[in-house]
């Protein structure tokens, strides 16, 4: 078995935090308020530790990858969060060697934080994930009870997250709104792309959650698979054949939500050109549990894992006029929300009319009909022709 001591300790307290949480971002606004999006998740980790009183139990790590002016320089964070976040700059003279023709590697970027980690189990988000309070009380619920078929540390945990949607997230909301939001709408938030119980496993990803041990063992992520997807896929398939897979949001309510971004289509756009990784199922399991080399997770670069040097944000406060802004952004985000779906059910059914052979057969005889006539006689000539074909039908 692959172990090793995490290289860092946390500069709060000498107790080791049960729970790392490792995320990776850029100070590169990625597809539009990517700071505010990464900002509110690290406060709203923040406030739900403290509400817990789970501090000392929990640490956030931040892989900045590449940023030419760090994050932990840009971000305002609650003192809440300020006390268990901590960020990792990879600096870009040593970004753009190794993601190579990538531009984005998260799985460098998350290997690297899982070396550098100090908690019992490492658990990876996306950096514009809201990790709820349900689901920390029952992560912390199975650590301590261990109510599981199999013991918790030989136990892979995967969860889908809940979606906000973008027409709220555009108008970057304070961190009271999305409280709010998330406590007004938890239970009514769509899944992403929620997948058949059978293939979860492939699903978005609101959190990968593993023992220290079991990422060290397998090497963490495959480090050649720096494009996009598969990435957990190819590590749940290496994984498997030893451990027992969970689907952790079945136990969690899926209390993990994404801060939606884009528009969809410019997100659709800017992806569609990208490189995948291989594809990964159970026909094309993975032939090795450890593909990559002693020196994975970039221990070779003596990378160093800090607190915010600025003074925490104290203007976290609930705005004034809370309630009223509040009811406003609900307002416009749901009409938004709900033309939305009035496109999409139009869209729908002008597709479903137009790619059936027998309503295609009838736009060509109503084209064939009025085609060159006035306006006015449209109406008689379409009745013409509806009665003569009732007629011929009939006498057939």
């Amino acid at each position: 078995m692959h172990t090793e001591k995490s290289q860092n300790s946390s500069p709060q307290s000498d107790k080791k935090p049960v729970l790392s949480m490792i995320l990776c971002s850029r100070s590169d606004e990625y597809q539009g308020n990517s700071r505010w999006r990464l900002q509110t998740a690290l406060n709203y980790i923040g406030q739900t530790a403290h509400q817990l009183g789970r501090e000392d139990d929990i640490e956030v790590i931040v892989i900045d990858w590449g940023s030419k002016t760090p994050l932990r320089d840009l971000l305002k964070l609650t003192p809440e969060a300020n006390r268990i976040v901590s960020f990792m700059l990879v600096p870009p003279e040593i970004a753009r060697v190794e993601q190579k023709d990538s531009p984005f590697p998260e799985v460098l970027a998350l290997n690297a934080g899982v070396r550098r980690a100090n908690g019992e189990y490492i658990g990876r988000i996306d950096q514009d994930t809201l990790v709820g309070k349900h689901f920390l009380e029952t992560f912390f619920w199975l650590h301590e009870k261990s109510r599981l078929l199999t013991p918790l540390r030989n136990t892979l945990l995967l969860s889908n997250r809940r979606r906000i949607s973008v027409r709220f997230t555009r108008y970057s909301p304070s961190l009271w709104a999305v409280d709010r939001f998330v406590r007004r709408f938890k239970q009514s938030l769509p899944l992403m792309d929620p997948l058949p119980p059978h293939l979860f496993y492939q699903s978005y990803v609101g959190i990968w959650l593993l023992h220290r041990d079991v990422w060290y063992e397998c090497g963490g992520y495959d480090e050649r698979f720096i494009y996009m997807d598969w990435q957990e896929v190819d590590m749940i398939l290496r994984l498997t054949p030893k451990y027992t897979l969970v689907n952790l949001g079945e136990l969690t309510d899926h209390d993990l939500y994404h801060l939606d971004h884009g528009p969809a289509r410019a997100a659709w756009s800017a992806n569609r050109n990208r490189k995948t990784n291989p594809a990964r199922d159970l026909d094309n399991r993975p032939e090795k549990l450890y593909p990559n080399g002693e020196n994975w997770g970039l221990v070779q670069y003596p990378l160093e894992v800090l607190h915010q040097e600025n003074a925490p944000a104290d203007a976290f406060n609930s705005p004034r006029f809370k309630w009223l802004s509040f009811a406003f952004l609900l307002m416009i985000s749901g009409a938004q929300i709900a033309w939305d779906k009035l496109i999409f059910l139009l869209i729908g059914m002008r597709w479903f009319l137009f790619a059936s052979s027998t309503w295609k057969n009838r736009v060509r005889v109503v084209r064939g009909t009025v085609s060159g006539r006035p306006l006015l006689s449209w109406p008689g000539l379409l009745l013409t022709r509806w009665i003569e074909r009732r007629s011929y039908q009939n006498q057939r």
